[in-house]
This record gives structure tokens, C-alpha cells and sequence, in this order.
């Protein structure tokens, strides 16, 4: 471009594609890129061929087009300007280019090699896939807003069937001492915190379960609707809920800050009205599934009729430090899924979102439960999962199972939230047990588990068989030296744990 390495990067801090990377993550990347200058009516990518390229439009405009069946006419698909980004199969999977693009005028690309961006600063990697992931969310998202209009309407008769919310029957009735008294919410927000500082005085733990009691378990878990959502969640979608939204991106990373509105768009997304040929396994694909409308309506059902029960019987404490540790344990896993460098179908975010659902499940159960995790001393915190089913019938992984199955879950998610303790339990889907069990040890070695621990107290990941899973799934992690890698990772969470912790004061 006739620019010198600063002109470079304040020209591209101009391009909606790279506005939230700093000087030091450009000149990465321009140091891995190469520019072109291409005249108009260049054919950049040209159909049917088997180029990995991917391209970024710094300047100009480009227009993509289709050959037709019988070959002598094509098509004009769309056409893209400057900060749009084009050839992005290409970065996921060998196939055939399906389109062609060609200049509409003197344009300037940066070209990107995948196995370049590969090879690159890990941390450039993850910043470089977010955004390219978030454009393809919001052109996949605008697709299916087209074809909606173009498409004839299901009957009257059949409408989208609404997400049931009945309310969660009182099993403590008889048989627990009523939850302590608590403060009224706070009055003038649509979803003010149902939750107290005040609590202190901790509810009785309940009568100790035989085994003849999981059956009964299993059904009342079944029967789950109505689970409580991070009130904090919701006031910041409500804006989004309401008439057109213009921010999907925004939508679709606010659900996927609760575990609740998350399960609740799987649910809707994999429901007998709009399923598919295969399961949806992802929020941003539900929500392309399904439209977006419906999830505005579906998000407002649940968090209108959703203020009814207090999580954790009111202990603020408690329901924060779950909201936390669920999107830490999921953005730690993400962070280990790329830096191992990682294939996986699943997503291993929402796999780590929803690890610890059943401690939700088994609350609504047995709301006198989970306070105790509020005293050090509490045999929970010596062994949460071990008291679980001596008070509930069944531990926290087996309880979100059960939700999971219910509502029609991917395999992959209910695996992990069965043996997320101990992956060597498990005989499918292991990988992905692996890195949540190794990320929930990491979230706990930081401060971040269900209990109070010390770096002395906290288990160690170095002592993990996960480590051995990975390489039995990922040769290549062979060669890497397990003390070695575990100790550089967990000094990069200490430089990025602010931004790990991002949006999590609740």
C-alpha cells in the first residue's frame, strides 16, 4: 500500500474488523498477512477450486457471485465492502469454493493463510477466531432473517410452542423447616435480585437419603422447569427482548453468560417444532434455528415468570460464586481448547456453562442444601459430591444429566455433566470431560470453586489423569512437556484473569 508498518495499523484500527485489537495484536497480524492491491474485475477466488485463503477487505468492493446448473449464467449473491471478510470455509474445512468473488473496483485485501494464523501468538489466535466467529453468527443470523420473510408460515393452528414454566412444587413442605426469613427485593427493576446479603443463619441440612430414594429423584429432576437465572443477566437483556433487535451478537453473548437462558434456547432450539435432521448443539445455532423473534419471546416468558424461587434459599454468596465459576470454567476451557490447538465438534463453552446445572436441579429440590457451602467447616466443602448423594440420592453431575436428558441435550453435554469429577469414568466423548475437569481445577486452584480453598488446600491439575486423555485423543500433545505447559498456562490466567472475570460482578 505504499504505507509504513504505523500508517498500516491506524489505517486498519479504521475497519470494523479489527476494532477491538491494539497496536501490538496488528502488527502481529501484519507481520503474518500479505497485502494485495487488485484492479477492478480481478477474480479473487474463482469456483470450484481447492484454495485455503481467506480474505479480509481493507478497501473497495467486491462482488460474490454463483454459476448456475446449466453454466452460461451467474448469479450475483451479494456484494461486500470495505471490513467484510470472505473464503471462511476455507479456515474450517476442505471443500470446493461454492462461490466466486470478483473486484468491483480497485480494492485492497489482506490475504490470510490458516496455517499461518495457526503457527501465530496463541492469544492473537483467540482474538482473531472471536471476531471472525461473530461475523459469521451475524451473516448467519441476517440469512435466516431473509429466508423468514420469504418462507410461508406454519398453520395457525400450530404455533411455536411456548417454553412450559410451571412452578416448581414445594418437596421442603412437611418435611424441612421453612428458609430463613429474608429482606423484600428491591423495588423498579423488571427482574430485581430475588437474592439477600443479610442471611446468615444457616437452614437445617435434610434428612439423610437411602438408596431407595433416586428413583424419586430422578422423576422430580425430570419434571424441572422452572430454575432460577442470574437476575443481573437479565436486567441487561430486557433492552434486547423488546421490538427489532439490533444487536444479535450482543443477544446471544448475554444468554450465553447464564447457564438457565442458555438451556432454555437449547431446549426451544431442540424441540420436536423446530428440529433438525441432526441435534442443535449450540446457542448461536438455536437461535439461527429457531429466529430470532421467537427467542426474544421465549427469553421474555422465562424471565417474567421466572422470579418465583430465591436460588440457594436467598444466600447471595452462594448464587454468585455459581454464576462465576460456571463462565470462568467455560472461558478456561475454551482458552485450553485453543492453546492445545484442539478439533472438536462440540462447543466446549457451553459444555463449561452448563457443567454444573444439576447443583441448580438439586437445589430446587432441596433448597436447604447448598447454604452450607457457606461454612468452611461443612462436610460439602470436604466432599460436595460425596454429600450430595448422602442428603439429595444423587450428585450434582448425575442431577444435570437428568435435566439435560430431559429437555433433549447432545449427548456430549450430559457426558459432561455426569463425569466431569472423574474422566476416566466416562467412555465417550472424553475429550471434552477432560478439558472441563481440567478447567474447573484450574478456575478452583484461582479462587474461583463452590468453597472456600487456598493454593495449599486447592487440588492440583498437575495430578490429573485428564492430562493423560488428551494425549491418548491429540498426539501431537505428546510431545509437550505436562509440567512445563501447565505452569505457562496457568501464568497466562494470572495476566489475563481481569479478563477472564470480564462482566462478572453480579
Amino acid at each position: 500500500m505504499g504505507l509504513n508498518i504505523d500508517e498500516q495499523i491506524t489505517f486498519l484500527k479504521k475497519i470494523d474488523f479489527f476494532e477491538n485489537f491494539d497496536d501490538h495484536e496488528l502488527r502481529q497480524f501484519l507481520a503474518v498477512t500479505k497485502w494485495l492491491k487488485v484492479a477492478t474485475d480481478t477474480l479473487i477466488i474463482k469456483e470450484n477450486t481447492m484454495e485455503r485463503v481467506f480474505y479480509v477487505l481493507v478497501k473497495g468492493e467486491v462482488s460474490v457471485f454463483k454459476t448456475l446448473a446449466e453454466g452460461n449464467r451467474t448469479v450475483e449473491l451479494t456484494t461486500l465492502k470495505a471490513g467484510s471478510c470472505f473464503g471462511e470455509m476455507s479456515l474450517v474445512m476442505d471443500v470446493k469454493r461454492t462461490a466466486g468473488v470478483i473486484a468491483r473496483c480497485d480494492s485492497f485485501l489482506l490475504m490470510v493463510e490458516p496455517e499461518i494464523i495457526s503457527a501465530s501468538n496463541v492469544f492473537l489466535q483467540l482474538k482473531f477466531y472471536k471476531r471472525f466467529c461473530e461475523i459469521m453468527v451475524s451473516r448467519l443470523i441476517r440469512a435466516n432473517e431473509r429466508m423468514a420473510i420469504t418462507e410461508t408460515p406454519p398453520p395457525a393452528v400450530t404455533p411455536p410452542p411456548k417454553i412450559v414454566l410451571p412452578v416448581v412444587p414445594d418437596v421442603s413442605a412437611g418435611t424441612h423447616p421453612s428458609p430463613p426469613p429474608a429482606r423484600q427485593p428491591v423495588q423498579g427493576s423488571a427482574t430485581s435480585s430475588s437474592l439477600d446479603d443479610t442471611i446468615t443463619t444457616l437452614p437445617a441440612l435434610p434428612a439423610k437419603k437411602d438408596n431407595n430414594v433416586r428413583k424419586s429423584v430422578h422423576r422430580k429432576i425430570s419434571a424441572l422447569h422452572d430454575l432460577p437465572f442470574n437476575p443481573a443477566i437479565a436486567d441487561r437483556l430486557l433492552s434486547l427482548l423488546r421490538g427489532e433487535c439490533e444487536n444479535t451478537l450482543l443477544l446471544a453473548d448475554l444468554v450465553q453468560m447464564d447457564p438457565v437462558l442458555s438451556l432454555k434456547i437449547m431446549q426451544l432450539g431442540n424441540s420436536s417444532y423446530y428440529r433438525r435432521s441432526i441435534p442443535v448443539a449450540t446457542v448461536p445455532h438455536a437461535m439461527i434455528t429457531v429466529g430470532i423473534k421467537q427467542i426474544q419471546e421465549a427469553l421474555l416468558e422465562v424471565i417474567n415468570t421466572g422470579r418465583r424461587r430465591k436460588p440457594f434459599s436467598g444466600f447471595k454468596l452462594i448464587a454468585n460464586s455459581f454464576w462465576r465459576h460456571s463462565i470462568v470454567v467455560a472461558r478456561i476451557a475454551a482458552m485450553l481448547r485453543d492453546v492445545i490447538r484442539l478439533s472438536m465438534n462440540s462447543d466446549i463453552y457451553l459444555a463449561g456453562l452448563l457443567h454444573d446445572i444439576g447443583m441448580l436441579a438439586i437445589d430446587a429440590i432441596e433448597p436447604h442444601f447448598y447454604p452450607h457451602l457457606t461454612d468452611p467447616a461443612s462436610e460439602l466443602c470436604a466432599n460436595l459430591g460425596l454429600a450430595e448423594t448422602v442428603y439429595v440420592g444423587v450428585d450434582h453431575g448425575e442431577a444435570g444429566a437428568i435435566l439435560g436428558e430431559s429437555i433433549g441435550l447432545p449427548e456430549t453435554y450430559l457426558d459432561v455433566m455426569r463425569f466431569h469429577h472423574d474422566p476416566t469414568a466416562a467412555r465417550a466423548n472424553q475429550l471434552s470431560i477432560a478439558l472441563i475437569h481440567l478447567a474447573e481445577l484450574f478456575a478452583t486452584k484461582h479462587g474461583c470453586g463452590h468453597c472456600p480453598t487456598t493454593p495449599e488446600t486447592a487440588p492440583r491439575p498437575a495430578d490429573s489423569f485428564a492430562w493423560v486423555i488428551i494425549q491418548e485423543h491429540h498426539r501431537a500433545f505428546c510431545e509437550v512437556n505436562i509440567a512445563h505447559f501447565i505452569d505457562n498456562f496457568d501464568n497466562e490466567l494470572t495476566k489475563t484473569w481481569s479478563s477472564i472475570n470480564d462482566g462478572l460482578t453480579f
